[in-house]
């Protein structure tokens, strides 16, 4: 699930004592939609954080200090963590659910990080940055013009050689398979006297997931609907190379497999 606000208020279903509704539109600005997110899909704690970070420093062989963009920081365990190992780190999101909580995180770790409420596309920054981090980060609820813009402006953002990792979320296009032949995907979880109920389903380059969230203590029923485009491999290249990036290294992992064009997760591009 994961730019809008559309939600609408909490509505009443069937007679008096019947279950309110309420329906969200789901995209990364919608603070109920990052709620959802933060329950049933909880971000990573500190430890596991500080061992992405170490495969991070690992592949790519980074010395602090450095000038780092983390971009789509979310709740800031990445910028935490690096500024911990004195990185001096700019984190940007579009969440203020997130950003609120990372910059809680920072002050309890007695850290400075720059936390910004900003889009990529919105950076003004030139030449400023050793890297641009963009972990597990989406792309599919941007507009055509946006995704151009967001990878442009990462680019501009990084001092000449400097190098821009992401680590690719979201619904992939893999070749030979039609995105709208497979069968829906069905799921349900219960937490706490709240069920949780998905179907996910590929139509025309897009995934769209429709979760139904019943909460039996509070008596309401919230209906999450997410359309987020589908990426394939040479597609997410073709991008990086349009922004202006040198060099695109593909991987399927933190360990340096290549990338196929069935299996890619993480890009390392220099500027």
């Amino acid at each position: 699930m994961a730019g809008r606000r559309e939600g609408r208020a909490a509505e009443p279903l069937g007679g008096r004592n019947a279950m309110k509704r309420k329906v969200v539109h789901f995209t990364w600005e919608d603070e109920d939609a990052q709620e959802c997110f933060a329950e049933w899909c909880p971000f990573p704690n500190a430890n596991a954080s500080a061992q992405e970070v170490d495969r991070i420093e690992s592949l790519l062989g980074l010395v602090p200090p450095l000038d780092v963009l983390d971009v789509g920081c979310g709740t800031g365990r990445h910028a935490v963590e690096m500024a911990r190992r004195g990185y001096r780190v700019v984190g940007i999101d579009v969440a203020k659910r997130y950003l609120a909580q990372a910059r809680e995180a920072a002050q309890r770790a007695g850290v400075a990080v720059e936390f910004r409420l900003q889009r990529a596309s919105a950076l003004a920054e030139k030449d400023a940055f050793d890297l641009a981090l963009a972990y597990w980060h989406t792309i599919g609820f941007m507009e055509e013009v946006e995704i151009q813009k967001h990878f442009a402006c990462v680019h501009s953002a990084l001092r000449p050689g400097r190098l821009f990792l992401w680590a690719f979320q979201g619904p992939k296009l893999v070749p030979g398979r039609e995105s709208g032949a497979a069968a829906p995907v069905k799921d349900w979880a219960e937490k706490g006297g709240r069920f949780i109920l998905s179907e996910q389903r590929f139509r025309e380059g897009y995934r769209d997931e429709y979760c139904v969230v019943i909460d039996t203590n509070t008596g309401e029923v919230t209906e999450y609907q997410e359309h987020q485009r589908a990426f394939g491999y040479r597609e997410i290249v073709d991008y990086l190379r349009k922004a202006g990036f040198e060099s695109v290294e593909a991987y399927r992992d933190f360990d340096g497999t290549p990338a196929t064009e069935e299996e890619f997760s993480v890009f390392l591009c220099r500027k």
